[in-house]
């Protein structure tokens, strides 16, 4: 595929630039600081959720959860799957750090199941 340069925003520009470049430990703690605090509105949590999950949201919202089986060695159920992902969603303190705790599972265990990792 042939990009014109001429035809780039100036993101993609920045974007072209910076790929394959790695930050400086001094440069990601500078970014960490800027970033803290930072409050998303609804409509960005949206949006990056759907960037996050890409063009087939449609068909993973709707794929069978497998349920919990006794042999199972899960903390979760699907139901509990399908509240963390509704809650995280739609609730205006739901944070993945709060959802660990309330489970009992690690965070990233509650990012990977609201960004469909498992519990596909």
């Amino acid at each position: 595929m042939l990009i014109f340069v001429d035809k780039l925003t100036k993101n993609q520009k920045i974007s072209q630039a910076m790929k394959g470049r790695t930050l400086s430990t001094e440069h990601k703690q500078n970014i960490s600081k800027a970033r803290k605090g930072q409050v998303h509105s609804d409509k960005t949590k949206e949006k990056i959720k759907n960037t996050l999950l890409g063009e087939n949201r449609k068909d993973k919202s709707t794929h069978r959860l497998v349920p919990k089986s006794t042999m199972s060695r899960s903390h979760l159920t699907a139901e509990d799957v399908k509240e963390i992902r509704d809650r995280y969603s739609n609730e205006k303190g739901a944070s993945i750090r709060l959802l660990a705790k309330d489970y009992s599972v690690s965070r990233h265990t509650i990012h990977s199941i609201i960004n469909y990792k498992i519990w596909k």
